[in-house]
């Protein structure tokens, strides 16, 4: 559920970018791939031996905790930090929620948008 509202409120986000200046795709998928490698999906990111850069990493990258979360259950048998993926779901949520109200308020605007293109 937390990944599904996130992917919901980043592909909101990220429709409305690509509306506004087509430029945003050859961004949108650089950012994908640089969220790639900085994920943890080639590394483990609890092997990191400084707790802070750890910490920091989980804490800017929701996509580290979602594969951390995944690694814990499917490969240690441990559940998953449930108080992280809250943390994730409040940002998901209210991404949600930013991302309806610019649709609300802009959508003649994306539409006329739509139309020209």
């Amino acid at each position: 559920m937390v990944q599904y509202c996130l992917i919901i409120g980043c592909g909101l986000i990220a429709a409305l970018l690509v509306c506004a200046k087509r430029d945003f795709q050859l961004l949108i998928s650089l950012g994908m791939v640089f969220l790639l490698f900085m994920s943890g999906i080639f590394w483990d990111v609890r092997s990191i031996e400084d707790p802070i850069l750890g910490n920091w990493l989980m804490t800017l990258n929701p996509l580290a905790v979602l594969i951390d979360s995944y690694r814990q259950v499917l490969m240690m048998h441990q559940a998953p930090d449930i108080n992280r993926l809250a943390i994730i779901f409040a940002e998901a949520v209210l991404l949600i929620g930013l991302a309806l109200l610019s649709h609300r308020r802009l959508h003649y605007w994306v539409a006329k948008k739509a139309l020209v293109s």
